[in-house]
């Protein structure tokens, strides 16, 4: 019997031992730290990042930028384009085993455009009520018709949250958020890591190959690179276009590109409290000189290798909707002091400050040395990313580099940084023309009338130059070959479904 019993005892510990030895762990590296971890307050790429593993949404968006069904089976629009009504997916629970229903999805939507701190308020202003029909039946009743509607719902507006959890934990909710997505939240360690634990009871669980994820804090793409390479991580974001030969050359690894709809821009506090009163934030035209003062290919050639799209508007030249009227300005020296000659001023400072991240840092020095050419003495403040992102959102600073991942609609972006109530409008432009157009643009069904509208606005924004827009970068990810089913989407963000182990 005693043999028996040690006999059994054996068993059991190799069992555990190769259940052990089998469990996987996707080990990525992120370029920045999130902000907080609730779909409602986030305003941050890499919170988007993160949240591509534990929070689902209504819809998705596909790889050619189409609308695809995720939380929302279906949707049918009202004749008159004031009210949708949506078709759930059933038998879908949170991460806290409550159930996703019509219901839920009510109280997401109302959370959203009543929390007073709440960035999706713009998102989702035009959705006047929420109503309930079925379990899975919700339909949205909407002040006015709103084009741009489904785009926003395919990311954080859309996202839904355990209603239990979020009023049970109200201000605490960021910090282990529940949602009902492919991974449930385990712990986060401040500018350390994010660890995820696959959720069983998700609704397509049998796309999800890994046992966890574990999201490494590591702000320098070139450690970032090299440590997939040493094997110490299975995937990484944003690799610099500089060391894109070192993964081509590796037969180790795998290089994950794609065209994206992000924009990297300048932008000038212009009505953000004291940090607005300097002669850039008060003068358009030394704005202007600002502009005329760069070279985007120059910035492109020396900081990205070539690799990114120098360009001059918020909206990338892969949506439909770019406007081919608005091109960028050539770099004139001459007529940049002209005009700083023409506000009464030689010299014109301003500080600058970004994320210390490899690929800012560098844009931060060429922008520096080319604006000094033509006058004005622009001033460095590389600041560690959670101190830099503090600055931006609470619109502390002269100028900022900013970075935005893009949406599958124009509307998202332009409303977000032009509307005078745009949750990324944190240097406080405000123009009531432009938010008339950008209202109109909302409601138009028919696409040329709705390009010419996106037209207009362009050149509004373009001449204020509140944000000076620099370049779009595409997308490089560098992976382990022994990662299968990566793929590339134009917002950049990390899907989970389909994603192995190779072996």
């Amino acid at each position: 019997m005693r043999r028996l019993c040690t006999a059994l005892v054996a068993i059991s510990t190799m069992a555990l031992a190769i259940a052990s030895a089998q469990a996987t762990t996707l080990r990525v590296g992120t370029q920045d730290d999130p902000d907080a971890l609730d779909p409602a307050l986030s305003g941050t790429y890499a919170g988007r990042f993160i949240f591509a593993s534990l929070c689902d949404k209504l819809v998705d968006i596909s790889p050619d930028l189409k609308i695809v069904p995720q939380l929302a089976e279906s949707w049918e629009w009202a004749p008159d384009g004031k009210a949708i009504t949506f078709t759930l997916r059933k038998n879908v629970t949170f991460h806290d085993g409550t159930a996703f229903d019509a219901a839920a999805v009510k109280f997401n939507i109302e959370r959203m455009k009543t929390m007073p701190d709440s960035k999706r308020k713009a998102e989702l202003a035009p959705v006047a009520t929420v109503e309930a029909l079925a379990a899975d039946k919700v339909k949205f009743n909407l002040s006015e018709p709103f084009v741009p509607l489904l785009a926003n719902l395919s990311d954080r507006a859309g996202m839904m949250v355990s209603p239990k959890a979020a009023t049970e934990k109200a201000g605490e909710f960021a910090a282990s958020p529940v949602c009902a997505g492919p991974y449930q939240f385990v712990e986060r360690k401040s500018r350390d890591l994010i660890r995820v634990k696959k959720f069983p009871g998700y609704w397509n669980a049998g796309q999800i190959g890994y046992d966890e994820v574990v999201y490494y804090y590591v702000p320098d793409s070139t450690v970032r690179l090299s440590r997939v390479r040493a094997g110490d991580l299975d995937i990484a974001e944003r690799i610099a276009p500089t060391d894109l030969k070192k993964v081509r050359d590796d037969a180790n690894l795998a290089l994950h590109s794609g065209q994206g709809l992000a924009v990297s821009h300048l932008m000038f506090n212009v009505g953000a409290g004291a940090k607005a009163d300097t002669p850039l934030g008060k003068n358009a035209t030394l704005r202007q000189a600002f502009e005329l003062a760069i070279d985007r290919n120059v910035i492109n050639r020396v900081a990205f290798n070539g690799e990114f799209l120098a360009d001059n508007q918020m909206i990338s030249p892969s949506s439909p909707f770019y406007s081919q009227a608005n091109k960028a300005p050539a770099r004139d020296v001459a007529k940049a002091k002209a005009l700083i000659a023409a506000a009464g001023m030689t010299r014109v400072p301003v500080e600058l400050t970004y994320e210390n991240a490899l690929a800012d840092g560098r844009v931060a020095q060429i922008v520096q040395s080319m604006a000094g050419e033509a006058g004005f003495d622009v001033k460095l403040l590389p600041l560690e990313t959670a101190s830099a992102i503090e600055r931006y959102l609470n619109g502390n600073f002269e100028a900022y580099i900013g970075n935005w991942s893009g949406r599958a609609d124009p509307d998202p972006t332009l409303i977000s940084f032009f509307s005078c109530t745009g949750s990324q409008n944190v240097n406080k432009y405000c123009n009531k023309d432009l938010d008339a157009i950008l209202t109109e643009a909302r409601g138009e069904a028919d696409e040329a009338k709705r390009k010419a509208l996106y037209a207009k606005a362009t050149g509004i924004y373009l001449s204020a130059l509140s944000s000076i827009p620099l370049y779009h970068p595409n997308w490089f990810f560098a992976g382990r070959k022994a990662v299968a089913g990566v793929e590339m989407y134009p917002d950049g963000l990390l899907r989970l479904n389909g994603l192995k182990p190779a072996n």
